[in-house]
């Protein structure tokens, strides 16, 4: 390049960055309020600012619209400069290619069966765009090809591409899908980034990324035609229910069960900001614990996999039994059971999202109860920074698993069967099953070993504190060697017969109880007076030991919500954290082999509490045991009606309900 060219390029930087500077005071462009953009509205808007300086290309995938595509919505876009109303287009090929707010190209398919092509040079860059709608006889695409690179989302509903000309930079490149209800947006470079996060802070968990089977584009089956020439879709299914013309309707005969696996369970955000589904019972569909229901999990495991992805790996579709997750879970069950896996289902539909579908997506990752030798298999990101399996063209013919597709993007039994048996192979390829983390014996030796490669997202003093309480524990448990041990976590805020009943009843059921006393500090009584205040109580049962729960039983580092119950008695809550640091760090130590409970009636809290232990404690050879309340005057005696009594310092009735030495404590503190 010549002087005066690279005069000439210096100048044009130097414009740039002014430009930029002015944007930082507010005058102009700022790019994080593009990139940090996930309403579809507001892109837009901005992108009107974008457009008119930089390389902006637009590519439908499927379809550039969907019920959700308004009027009004139409008409931000035309403010960019274009001049198709997508509005009602379902289905066609769309592409635009926009220079310095000058339309370069734009062109929609003449019908629903053509794809959108154009190639140009624009400031010596070479330009390629391609849009495929959904009935066009191949692969759904959207290509945003820039010097021979795609930088294209490729997600249904338009891709978005800005680029810097200068630089020689992709400033953003977003999907939103413009067919779901929210619009939900998805940038696959933040999706990439949070993965890549998520591997630094997670270290020994395996995670692999990987995409689905691409519908066909020749040798298709009778099948396969049929779903392109009626463009088959869930609604089409749904609005023909008494025309059973459709491959889902070989293996579901039921018009209700047909509904239930193509409709969506009711989710919710939980006090984290996780999405996840309300408790669901029905014949084909279950949800339980935030996440549907994976069949044939063994009861006992060491070692877990998460499936986290939206429809696909949700499901649509398909009963729980099979599901992606189900068939890897059995797959796992017969050619790998050395390994002790139990498969999750993180799955979810994609159009109960809200806008921000990669930030929905990474909130859901960071909240994986996943600790090292544990593998998560994402749905969602590929890039050569991450390990990834590519089954982009798995479902061409010939292949022996009949028929895949129910319609272009969602896939049958057999379907799903394909994709696990290829997630199985990658596995193992991989060589992620390590013989570092296959833990075979129960012994103390080998839970140890296992607890070394798990840190649940504990910091570095935390570790050394749970170290230290661990140290602690096992030199205990030493000294009881061979005898069944049970375990009884309490807050007894304060200490009542009812919780004395609970610990009469367990130390009978097992030669030794230790009670572990909830020591953070967030109850209206102190932790130490509550601690002697629980040794008190017990002082003459032979067979029972008090000590603290320390920070790693129901405190606000495992289970902060437990801290505000009153408050949050109709939401869901997570709690597995808790429950499964029990399981794997504490309760070998003591070699605890059962954990008692008290019926919760009342606390809702406290009920997912303990239902979350039912699920999770028998998985790691834990007995769950749950007792029935002691009762006064036909209520079960509770902490909280202590309280309420203390308000009214009605001691007389206080007397009934708690032992002495409770009672004495009461009237020495509040009289």
């Amino acid at each position: 390049m010549s002087k005066k060219n690279n005069t000439a390029t210096l100048q044009r930087e130097i414009s740039r960055l002014r430009n930029e500077l002015d944007a930082a005071k507010g005058h102009g462009l700022i790019l994080e309020m593009l990139t940090n953009e996930w309403n579809f509205v507001e892109y837009i808007k901005k992108l009107r600012l974008f457009s008119k300086r930089y390389l902006v290309m637009i590519a439908a995938c499927d379809t550039p619209c969907g019920p959700a595509y308004t009027e009004e919505i139409s008409s931000e876009m035309l403010k960019l400069g274009l001049h198709v109303n997508l509005c009602g287009k379902f289905r066609y090929s769309y592409g635009v290619i926009i220079n310095s707010g000058e339309i370069v190209f734009e062109k929609i398919s003449p019908t629903v069966s053509e794809p959108v092509q154009h190639g140009t040079m624009i400031d010596n860059i070479v330009v390629e765009i391609k849009s495929v709608g959904f009935n066009v006889p191949q692969n759904n695409c959207a290509i945003i090809k820039i010097n021979n690179v795609n930088f294209s989302p490729g997600g249904r509903g338009l891709n978005f591409v800005v680029y810097d000309r200068i630089t020689k930079t992709v400033l953003d490149a977003v999907n939103f899908d413009t067919y779901s209800v929210n619009i939900p947006g998805s940038r696959p470079a933040a999706m990439i980034q949070g993965i890549l996060d998520y591997k630094k802070k997670h270290p020994g968990v395996s995670v692999l990324c990987f995409n689905t089977p691409a519908f066909p584009q020749n040798g298709l089956s009778g099948n396969e035609e049929f779903i392109i020439q009626n463009a088959v879709g869930r609604a089409a299914i749904l609005n023909n229910l008494d025309k059973p013309v459709f491959a889902i309707n070989q293996y579901l005969q039921d018009k209700e069960d047909i509904i239930e696996v193509l409709s969506a369970p009711k989710s919710y955000h939980d006090v984290r900001g996780v999405r996840r589904f309300e408790d669901y019972h029905g014949k084909c569909v279950n949800t339980a614990e935030g996440h549907r229901i994976t069949d044939a999990q063994p009861h006992i495991y060491k070692r877990t996999i998460f499936l986290l992805g939206g429809c696909t790996v949700f499901g649509v579709g398909s009963p729980d039994d099979a599901t992606i997750a189900s068939h890897l879970q059995r797959l796992l069950n017969e050619r790998a059971p050395q390994h002790q896996f139990i498969v999750q289902n993180y799955g979810f539909f994609l159009a109960e999202l809200e806008d921000n579908l990669s930030g929905e997506a990474l909130v859901i990752l960071e909240s994986l109860p996943a600790v090292a030798g544990d593998i998560v298999l994402c749905n969602f990101a590929m890039s050569d920074k991450l390990q990834y399996l590519n089954m982009s063209s798995a479902a061409g013919r010939p292949h022996n698993y009949g028929e895949i597709f129910f319609d272009t993007m969602h896939y049958t039994p057999a379907g799903n069967y394909l994709i696990a048996e290829l997630l199985l192979k990658k596995l193992q390829q991989l060589d992620f099953f390590p013989a570092e983390y296959e833990f075979m014996n129960n012994d103390r030796s080998s839970l140890q070993s296992q607890s070394k490669h798990m840190d649940y997202n504990l910091d570095e003093s935390s570790k050394k504190e749970l170290n230290e309480y661990k140290r602690i524990l096992t030199e205990f448990y030493n000294e009881m060697f061979g005898i069944k041990i049970g375990s009884i976590v309490m807050n007894c805020n304060p200490f009542t017969l009812g919780h004395r009943y609970l610990i009469e009843q367990a130390a009978a059921s097992c030669d030794y109880l230790i009670i572990f006393v909830v020591q953070e500090d967030q109850s209206i009584f102190p932790f130490d007076d509550r601690l002697k205040l629980v040794d008190e109580g017990v002082a003459d049962l032979k067979n029972v030991t008090v000590i603290p729960s320390g920070r790693f039983i129901i405190s606000s580092l495992t289970f902060s919500e437990y801290f505000n119950k009153s408050e949050i008695q109709d939401r869901v809550v997570d709690s597995s954290m808790d429950v499964t640091l029990f399981a794997r760090e504490i309760a070998p130590c003591l070699g605890i082999a059962v954990r008692f409970v008290g019926e919760e009636p009342y606390d809702k809290i406290t009920k997912q509490y303990n239902d979350t232990m039912r699920a999770i404690l028998p998985q790691h050879g834990i007995e769950f045991v749950e007792i029935p309340r002691k009762e006064w005057n036909g209520s079960p005696i509770s902490a909280s009606r202590v309280r309420s009594l203390l308000d009214d310092r009605n001691f007389q009735e206080i007397s009934k309900i708690v032992p002495d030495t409770t009672l004495k404590y009461l009237i020495e503190r509040f009289q």
